[in-house]
C-alpha cells in the first residue's frame, strides 16, 4: 500500500524531491494560492539593493521590465536565488530556513545602504525589521490568494509557507495530529497557531534534504 505525502507546491516544482523518494510514496502536488501581479512604476525608487523574499517576488518584478542600474540583487535563499539569475546576477544569498540569521548577515553585508523590497501586499516583513526604518523601501508587486482546495487524507503534509498552512485550514474538515514538514519557523509559527505539534524543518531547501525530512516523517 503505497504512502500519500502532500507538498504545497505545483507538481513540477515537486520533481525533484519525488526522485528521492522511495517507489512506494506518492507525491500529491498542489499548491493552495495562487498570486496576481500588482502594477507598479517602471522607474523603481534608486536604491542600492533590490532583495527578493520568494520567486513569486521576483517573478512579478521581473516580469514588469523595471528599470534597473546599478543595484546590487540579494535573495533569501538558494531557490530564490535561482530565480534571480534568470534574470540579473545575485549578490547576496540567505538561508531560506533560518530567516533571522539572514536578516542580521544581510544587514551587516549592507551596512547603511538602502534596500528596496519588491514582494507581496501582505508580507510579513522578516528581513525588513532587520533593518532601520530609513534604509527600507517597499514596494508591493504581488497579492495572495487562498484557494477553495480540500486536500485528501495524507501520511504527511509538506507546507512551503504560511499562506498555504492557512489556506489548508480554511477549506474542508481538518485531519486530525497531523505529521507536517515546515519550511521555515514562519511555516512552522503558522502551523502551530493551528494546533499542530508534530513538525520538522528541513535542514535546507534542496530536493534531498526535504525528501530525506519526508522519510524521517514518515517513520523511516
Amino acid at each position: 500500500m503505497k504512502r500519500k505525502i502532500f507538498i504545497s507546491r505545483k507538481p513540477t516544482d515537486c520533481e525533484a524531491i519525488q526522485s528521492f523518494l522511495p517507489a512506494d510514496v506518492e507525491v500529491i502536488a498542489q499548491s493552495l494560492i495562487e498570486t496576481t501581479s500588482i502594477s507598479f512604476d517602471r522607474n523603481i525608487p534608486k536604491t542600492d539593493w533590490i532583495f527578493f523574499s520568494s520567486s513569486n517576488a521576483v517573478r512579478h518584478f521581473f516580469e514588469q521590465h523595471p528599470n534597473i542600474s546599478t543595484q546590487k540583487i540579494g535573495a533569501i535563499g538558494e531557490a530564490t536565488a535561482k530565480a534571480i539569475e534568470s534574470y540579473h546576477s545575485v549578490d547576496f544569498v540567505g538561508d531560506a530556513i533560518d530567516i533571522t540569521d539572514s536578516a542580521y548577515r544581510f544587514a551587516e553585508v549592507i551596512g547603511s545602504d538602502q534596500v528596496l523590497f519588491p514582494g507581496a501586499a501582505e508580507s510579513m516583513r522578516h528581513i525588513q525589521s532587520a533593518l532601520p526604518k530609513e534604509q527600507v523601501v517597499d514596494l508591493p508587486v504581488y497579492m495572495t490568494r487562498e484557494k477553495n482546495i480540500e486536500v485528501p487524507k495524507c501520511d504527511v503534509y509538506v507546507f512551503s509557507s504560511p499562506s498555504n498552512v492557512r489556506s489548508f485550514f480554511g477549506n474542508a474538515a481538518t485531519h486530525a495530529q497531523l505529521t507536517c514538514i515546515a519550511f521555515g519557523e514562519a511555516t512552522r509559527a503558522e502551523l502551530i497557531k493551528n494546533h499542530v505539534t508534530d513538525i520538522k524543518i528541513p535542514a535546507s531547501l534542496e530536493p534531498h534534504s526535504i525528501a530525506h525530512t519526508i522519510i524521517q516523517q514518515l517513520g523511516g
